[in-house]
């Protein structure tokens, strides 16, 4: 049984594909990183400090997601999957709102780039998890990340990897074009 997958109108996926991945997802992949190379010598911080319970609860959230999101596919629940990731993304953005790196870069540019580190560590595990959905965009992202072809996988998702500190990255580039729906034709912008 594949739940409530089969209510599907073209609207409603371009709808969510401009919410959930080019406004959400994207934005928060482009702030992030170009953060991350205009402020950290052009790669993942070499430092960071320790965690505060903010960071930490936010980590932890993510590291529950391959559980949620393996109970989601082995019920063949694709909608549940989603809905896991959309909300992970969703979470990630409200940490980097309340943590606000641009204004700690003036204040405590340490703390910046651990909350920079802590966004980006939340990028790799959501595009890994992203592959089966969007194998091709979850691939650019973690490109961008820097995170090595070889530990790409559900395996990699333990704390035993993470984001390597001190990896060149690149300025980034947009990954989930906006899309314009006419009745005749979709559009990418």
């Amino acid at each position: 049984m594949f739940g409530n997958d089969g209510d599907f109108s073209h609207e409603k996926m371009i709808q969510k594909v401009n919410t959930n991945l080019a406004n959400e997802l994207g934005n928060l992949c482009q702030r992030t990183l170009s953060m991350v190379v205009k402020n950290c010598n052009g790669g993942v911080p070499t430092v960071i400090g320790s965690y505060t319970s903010q960071d930490q609860e936010l980590l932890t959230k993510i590291n529950g997601l391959r559980n949620e999101a393996s109970s989601a596919i082995s019920n063949q629940a694709i909608q549940k999957y989603v809905e896991v990731m959309v909300s992970a993304v969703w979470e990630a953005n409200k940490y980097i709102d309340v943590m606000a790196p641009w204004a700690l870069k003036k204040t405590d540019p340490a703390r910046m780039t651990t909350v920079l580190y802590v966004v980006m560590e939340v990028l790799r595990k959501v595009a890994i998890l992203y592959q089966p959905l969007i194998p091709t965009a979850a691939n650019k992202m973690l490109d961008q990340l820097g995170v090595p072809e070889t530990e790409r996988t559900f395996d990699h998702l333990v704390d035993d990897f993470s984001i390597r500190l001190g990896t060149p990255i690149s300025k980034p580039e947009g990954i989930f074009p906006r899309i314009e729906y006419a009745k005749e034709e979709m559009v990418l912008k």
